[in-house]
C-alpha cells in the first residue's frame, strides 16, 4: 500500500530518485564482521644466544616432618571415609524408615551417656578444693585458733584462724 503523505510534494526528479535509491541501500547494508585483533604475539624470529652459562639453582626446599605426616594422615583419613560412606551407604538402603530411627536412638544414646558422665566429672573436679602444697625449710610451728560463741539471741559466730611461724 502506498504511502499517502499528508502535504502535498513535488515529483523527484529522476537522478534525486537514484541518489536517493542509493542512499537507502547504503544504509540497509549490514557492516561486515571484522575479526577480532589478536590477543598474544608471539615473535618469529630464533633466538640470539648471549654466551652467558648457566647458573645452578640449588633446592633449598625444606617440608617439616609434621606437615608431611599430617598430609599422610589426610589422605589415609580422605581413603578411609570413602570405605566408611560406602558402607554406610550400604547399610542405610537396606534400612526402613523406623529402623533408621532406631539406629539413630542406638547410636545417640552411647553418646549422650558419655557426655553425661564427662559433665558429671567436670562437676566434681570444680568442686574439689585445689591442692595446696607448702614447702617449708627449717623449723615451723603452726597454731590454730578457732572459738565458736552463741549471742543471746540464739546466733552462731564463729572465729578461725591458723598462724605459721617459720622460714618459707
Amino acid at each position: 500500500m502506498p504511502h499517502v503523505p499528508a502535504h502535498e510534494t513535488a515529483p523527484l526528479s529522476p537522478t534525486q530518485q537514484a541518489t536517493a535509491e542509493k542512499l537507502i541501500e547504503a544504509a540497509l547494508k549490514i557492516p561486515a564482521i571484522r575479526p577480532e585483533p589478536p590477543k598474544s604475539y608471539k615473535d618469529p624470529t630464533p633466538p640470539q644466544p648471549t654466551g652467558a652459562q648457566p647458573v645452578e639453582q640449588d633446592d633449598r626446599r625444606f617440608v617439616p616432618q609434621w606437615a608431611a605426616g599430617v598430609a599422610v594422615a589426610g589422605t589415609g583419613i580422605g581413603l578411609m571415609s570413602v570405605g566408611v560412606g560406602l558402607g554406610a551407604k550400604l547399610f542405610f538402603e537396606s534400612v526402613t524408615t523406623e529402623g533408621v530411627v532406631l539406629v539413630g536412638l542406638i547410636v545417640s544414646a552411647p553418646l549422650l551417656l558419655a557426655s553425661a558422665v564427662g559433665v558429671a566429672l567436670s562437676k566434681v573436679k570444680k568442686a574439689m578444693p585445689p591442692d595446696v602444697t607448702n614447702n617449708f625449710n627449717g623449723p615451723v610451728s603452726i597454731e590454730n585458733d578457732n572459738r565458736t560463741s552463741v549471742d543471746n539471741k540464739n546466733e552462731a559466730f564463729s572465729f578461725n584462724r591458723t598462724r605459721i611461724e617459720g622460714e618459707r
